[in-house]
């Protein structure tokens, strides 16, 4: 299955939800809002040192990210401002986790050495994949590639904190090469497209 059959799957599993919040009076940018309230409040139980309800609180939290662009497109709200918010918030709420991954390595033992270093790693790269497909897009070229878009970076996560500091650490060991490794492939997607001679007019 492709990840456009994914994304197509989970987007009819979540319609009667979001035909229920429609139905309660909920907005795209309420839950914009309240998605990045639940992901600070992720970063603070994983801050708190419970990574497994973290973990919980996290996934949760991410799952607004498809809830209020679906939400958008039934009242037909879809707005720059919003993909605008909803990109912005994203990318708070995945430095909110990461900093409280590194809060919580500076107070328990991590079975991985370099671990702090890592994860800053790991977490520049997430951001640098973010901000390549939108500084593409500013472009006016299409970049949705590569191994690690944020739907995985966040299964990826979620996972290593259900599972607890050990998988975490192997989690966090693999993010960081493979973020990066994402990067390069967004590179190599946007290159023969802007490489461009300029067209005489």
């Amino acid at each position: 299955m492709s990840k456009l059959d994914l994304h197509d799957a989970v987007r009819g599993k979540v319609t009667p939800l979001v035909a229920a919040l429609d139905r309660v009076g909920f907005t795209p940018t309420s839950l914009t809002f309240l998605g990045l309230l639940l992901n600070f409040g992720a970063a603070w139980v994983v801050w708190e040192g419970h990574l497994f309800w973290g973990g919980l609180a996290f996934l949760l939290a991410s799952a607004f990210d498809m809830l209020d662009g679906a939400l958008a497109r039934r009242q037909g709200r879809v707005t720059e401002l919003g993909a605008f918010l909803d990109s912005t918030f994203d990318r708070v709420s995945e430095t909110a986790l990461f900093v409280a991954l590194l809060h919580d390595q500076a107070h328990h033992a991590y079975s991985l050495p370099w671990i702090g270093e890592i994860t800053l790693i790991a977490l520049a790269g997430s951001l640098t994949i973010s901000y390549a497909r939108a500084r593409a897009e500013g472009l006016r070229t299409e970049c949705k590639v590569g191994w690690l878009e944020r739907p995985e970076r966040i299964v990826l996560l979620g996972v290593g904190l259900l599972l607890g500091r050990p998988v975490l650490g192997f989690v966090l060991f693999a993010l960081a090469p493979l973020t990066w490794i994402t990067v390069i492939q967004r590179i190599a997607h946007v290159w023969p497209k802007l490489n461009r001679p300029p067209q005489d007019d």
